[in-house]
């Protein structure tokens, strides 16, 4: 099956092997007939370096891998385990702006404080020159950082008194986005 990550980003690189790192597997929310875990809390199959039932997983697991396994070029530092943040794509099921249709999300692991690290903010810089928002998130909160508050305030409400720069620069911004939220749109449909 083809996933979200693999249609934006391509396939996970087999030599970005996860080693000891069990970020995921604190922060997924997996809600199967399976096996209920919420996201934020360790699942109960983690071992400490890897997962308990592997080669029977959910297929969530299966499917699912940060952005530091499908980008090269993110230095080993910015591997979830040692940045304390794990970068991600990822889609709100009911959006309720455009932005929560397709977007990068660092989801700190464990203190908030590791989303302020400069390799955290080098990662941010590297994945705001694509296509797609940039959420910050911690705990239950969330904070979006690109597109920069104004740039999303235009995009939100282009009728309301904004530069007409600014708002010219949000139509330019969703003409680039619109196609790959679109795409996450018809990869959950067919998966349902």
């Amino acid at each position: 099956m083809t996933s979200i990550h693999d249609i934006i980003l391509g396939k996970a690189k087999p030599e970005r092997a996860c080693g000891d790192c069990v970020a995921c597997c604190e922060v997924l929310n997996i809600d199967t007939a399976e096996m209920v875990k919420p996201a934020n809390q360790m699942c109960m199959h983690c071992t400490g370096k890897g997962c308990g039932i592997h080669e029977t997983r959910p297929e969530v697991c299966r499917t699912w891998d940060c952005v530091w396994r499908r980008i090269e070029s993110m230095p080993p530092e910015t591997r979830p385990d040692r940045l304390g943040v794990l970068f991600t794509i990822d889609r709100q099921p009911e959006p309720q702006t455009p932005f929560d249709r397709l977007y990068f999300v660092g989801r700190a692991v464990g203190p908030p404080e590791a989303l302020g690290k400069p390799a955290t903010t080098d990662v941010g810089v590297m994945l705001s020159n694509g296509p797609l928002p940039i959420f910050i998130s911690w705990g239950g909160e969330r904070q979006m950082m690109v597109p920069r508050p104004a740039l999303a305030a235009a995009i939100l409400d282009p009728l309301g008194g904004h530069n007409p720069a600014l708002v010219q620069e949000g139509r330019d911004w969703m003409a680039k986005y619109e196609p790959f939220a679109r795409l996450a749109d018809e990869a959950v449909k067919a998966a349902g």
